[in-house]
């Protein structure tokens, strides 16, 4: 049993994290996906971010969290396509690929001669997907955006936080989580497309946009209705009480969702009938709806007494939708993600052995879990790669080394961000393990961190 994109071969031109992340979703489903980066422009910042460690180490631009991360599994080669010896390269690989995916400002394949135009006349059955910010076509397609103006200009921003005076942004880099991942379901469909027909296309999926589908129920609640979605925190238009609740420790928290009177009813019983239950004002949702407020020290009253499991569990033993709020460290520990092999542990030759998440958590019963390999390193499969494509030999390729062609060390200057402390991040409010290698390595079950 295979895969499911076994055999399907992608060029990966995508830095940094929106279009990264949507070739991930392939690699994970088992494309051979080719990156591609140049000594003298490697996938800056992602290859100085969040550093094991925070630790520079001697090959700083191998320590990176954030590009292990966003690559795991693919393979690495470097071309530089400001110069025509790349550019011609990366034309000879295009006929022996499936698919070209490219996250650049909307104008520069086409600088570069490497528009879909030109690659169809290499491989008509060639899929080209491009994703950007704002498009290819209309008055903002030349503009440049990372994951935040993808947000604010998509109508998110404007609906998160805590009153209509201050928003906040999705922490999450939602804008370019929602582009890599459109742009995967995007190439997919093409795949599927091309598979029926025998035709290639170009694919041109804007950030912005995938931002703004995830918002399709408040526009549609704008065209129907005029209402304007506002902030809210973590309140519902029509569940109450719909929040999270503070517990016995300190910082913890059980998330409680009630959705109609029923589920207030088993909150009353599993609370223990306090007397407050009875006030008028939270006989039914349209006055509990209104009193939000006035509802949060009551119920506080209770959570703050268990802990956020126990609260979590006798809840959901009475049948109210609860859960314990995690932070993302904990979700490491958590059984029942290890029992559906969510985590899987990989080892790099430089950073050593780490814990890494399924970009596609998905069990398929006509295909097995193949294990992952490690994020490459830089210009890592060069000879590999255009060897086996190119049939460069030995001697063409040392050659291509000694002119800087290709390399396996960026030559261009470093311009790593400062790292955040431990210590830095506690004063902040939040928390850090200093011991976390010690309990990773328990829990997995062998020697978490530095080789």
């Amino acid at each position: 049993m295979s895969l499911p994109l076994q055999g399907i071969r992608i060029l990966d031109l995508t830095r940094a994290y929106a279009g990264t992340i949507g070739t991930q979703y392939l690699a994970d489903l088992g494309a051979d996906v080719i990156k591609i980066e140049a000594v003298s422009r490697p996938d800056i910042p992602t290859r100085e971010m969040n550093l094991a460690e925070l630790d520079p180490g001697e090959k700083t631009w191998e320590r990176a969290a954030y590009f292990h991360r966003l690559n795991i599994g693919k393979r690495d080669i470097t071309l530089d396509l400001s110069s025509e010896q790349g550019r011609d390269m990366f034309r000879r690989l295009v006929p022996q690929a499936d698919v070209v995916a490219e996250n650049y400002n909307p104008q520069t394949m086409r600088k570069f001669g490497l528009h879909y135009e030109a690659l169809k006349e290499l491989n008509p059955k060639i899929i080209m997907c491009s994703m950007s910010g704002f498009g290819g076509v209309g008055p903002r397609s030349n503009w440049s955006a990372y994951a935040g103006p993808m947000e604010t200009m998509a109508g998110l921003t404007s609906v998160c936080g805590y009153d209509a005076g201050q928003t906040v942004g999705s922490a999450t880099a939602l804008g370019d989580w929602s582009l890599g991942t459109m742009g995967a379901i995007s190439i997919l469909s093409a795949l599927h497309y091309r598979n029926r027909t025998g035709k290639g296309q170009y694919i041109d999926v804007a950030g912005r946009d995938a931002v703004a589908a995830a918002l399709g129920e408040a526009m549609l609640d704008i065209t129907i209705n005029d209402r304007v979605l506002k902030p809210q925190e973590s309140r519902h238009p029509t569940m109450a009480p719909h929040d999270t609740f503070a517990c016995e420790e300190e910082n913890t928290w059980v998330a409680i969702a009630i959705r109609d009177q029923n589920d207030w009813d088993a909150l009353v019983a599993a609370l223990g009938n306090p007397e407050w239950s009875r006030d008028p004002r939270f006989a039914d949702q349209a006055g509990r709806l209104q009193h939000p407020n006035e509802l949060r020290p009551l119920i506080e009253g209770w959570t703050r007494e268990h802990s956020r499991d126990e609260a979590a569990d006798l809840l959901l033993a009475a049948g109210i939708p609860a859960a314990a709020v995690l932070e993302p460290g904990e979700t490491l520990y958590d059984p029942q993600l290890r029992a559906r092999d969510y985590f899987e542990v990989i080892e790099h030759p430089v950073v050593g052995k780490r814990v890494f998440c399924n970009q596609v958590p998905a069990h398929y019963s006509k295909a097995e879990r193949v294990p992952r390999s490690a994020s490459p390193t830089l210009g890592q499969h060069n000879h590999e790669v255009l060897g086996e494509l190119l049939g460069l030999t030995e001697e063409e390729l040392k050659a291509l080394e000694d002119e800087g062609a290709i390399g396996t060390q960026p030559t261009r200057k470093s311009r790593r961000p400062p790292e955040t402390t431990r210590d830095a991040v506690r004063d902040r409010g939040g928390s850090a393990d200093d011991d976390y290698l010690e309990r990773l390595s328990e829990t997995y079950g062998t020697r978490i961190g530095p080789p």
